[in-house]
Formats: C-alpha cells, structure tokens, sequence
C-alpha cells in the first residue's frame, strides 16, 4: 500500500471516532526508510478525559486500522495516555500530521514541547543526559 493510501484508509476509520483531533503517523513509514519488519506507527490525541475510555479507542483503533491496512503490524499510541515525554516530542517532530481539527495543534504541541523541555532540563540538571 503505498503511503497516501495508507494516510487516506487510516482517515477513513478515524471519521467514526469524532473524539480524534490530532493524528500523526511516524516512524519508518514517516521518513521513508521502510523493510520488510516495518510497521505502522500512529499517534492519536483524543478530546476526551476518561482513562477507559481512551484505553477503549486505543484497541478500537487497533483493531479498525489493521483491518483496513490488511496488517497486524500496527502500533497505536494514544497522546494522552504516554507518559513518555520524549515519546511525544519525537512524534511531534519527526512525525506528520495528516489529521487536524482546529484548535488542537497550537493548544496540544506547545504543551507537548513544555513538557519535554522540562524533562530534558531535570534530566540535565542531575547529570542524566546522554551527551
């Protein structure tokens, strides 16, 4: 399935869940640099505060766009529930957006970047950076 296809089925499944706002796809498939192990990554935000609930769009999400990609090799990250700060600013910056409702960029990326700059400076100040 060539990319555009993919991005275009992946928004097909997402028009059901109008709590999706953001929805970025990332890693090998993002840059181009796909093999035969390759899956596909896709990052999620959701407007909604339920814990299940979320957990509960993370598997339906799973579930919908592996059968649409005709692939199991499907990772689903829903923004909201990672607690990985360098997750999430990877995804915003190596990553592509191909679903957008306004306003949710400009109120969910800056918080995305305060966040991992916060980390990255507790990090720095306890000597527990790579560099």
């Amino acid at each position: 399935m060539k990319a555009d296809e993919v991005i275009e089925a992946v928004k097909g499944v997402i028009k059901s869940h109008p709590e999706i706002k953001l929805a970025y796809i990332f890693g090998s498939q993002a840059t181009g640099h796909t093999g035969t192990m390759s899956d596909f990554d896709f990052a999620f935000y959701a407007d909604e505060k339920n814990t299940h609930k979320l957990y509960d769009l993370k598997f339906a999400l799973g579930d919908k766009i592996s059968r649409a990609l005709k692939t199991d090799k499907v990772d689903i990250i829903i923004l909201n529930l990672s607690d990985s700060p360098e997750l999430k600013y990877n995804i915003i910056k190596d990553g592509k957006l191909f679903y957008c409702e306004e306003p949710f960029k400009v109120l969910i990326e800056p918080r995305i970047l305060n966040e991992y700059f916060d980390f990255h400076d507790l990090l720095a100040r306890y000597n527990l950076t790579k560099a």
